[in-house]
């Protein structure tokens, strides 16, 4: 019997080292249904427009923690919404951080849409962002239409949508390999 309990913990070790080594490393952290409502009930908010005057194009605002690896990831899939859409939306990123943060995330990562900093977090706050990775899709550069907590396969391809859709244009046929398949929020920022 001790040598059938032995055999069994040694395959069962072996088994969950095997997991470890082959699958890739999960980044991310799970959506709450407490997350999601609290993002469902930013829609229809009015926002002090952060371009300095409210836009008649789309404005896709993406909040970024520097250091967070969620963020990290996340930030490739925002490039590939801006070469699709920025001709005819607004992108901007919003830096946790100090000036000198938001300036060097967006020299890090090549970041190609305006990158604010938002020090004190009251961008973050006003829109209800409690952690990285979540996304602002807002009209007439005020109104917050709709705030996903966090990013997923289907939510770049809903963000693209709603780009098309509002700039009366043919959706762009875009591929978001290694997106997450579930909604995955980024890491707490301190509000």
């Amino acid at each position: 019997m001790k040598n059938l309990v032995t055999v069994l913990l040694l395959v069962s070790a072996v088994a969950a080292l095997a997991t470890a080594v082959l699958l890739p490393p999960s980044v991310g952290h799970p959506v709450t249904p407490l997350m999601a409502d609290a993002a469902a009930a930013v829609q229809g908010r009015t926002i002090r427009p952060l371009l300095g005057v409210p836009s008649t194009r789309p404005l896709v605002v993406v909040f970024i923690l520097p250091g967070c690896p969620c963020s990290e990831d996340y930030e490739p899939y925002t490039h590939e919404l801006f070469t699709a859409y920025g001709p005819v939306a607004e992108f901007v990123g919003i830096v946790a951080g100090s000036p000198e943060e938001a300036e060097k995330w967006h020299r890090d990562h090549r970041t190609p849409f305006r990158v604010l900093a938002d020090p004190d977090r009251a961008i973050a706050k006003s829109y209800g962002a409690e952690r990285s990775a979540y996304t602002a899709f807002v009209l007439n550069g005020q109104t917050v239409e709709h705030l996903w907590p966090g990013y997923s396969d289907s939510m770049l391809r809903e963000v693209g949508a709603k780009l098309a859709v509002t700039a009366k244009i043919s959706e762009k046929k875009l591929e978001f390999a290694g997106a997450p398949k579930k909604l995955t929020s980024g890491c707490p920022v301190d509000l």
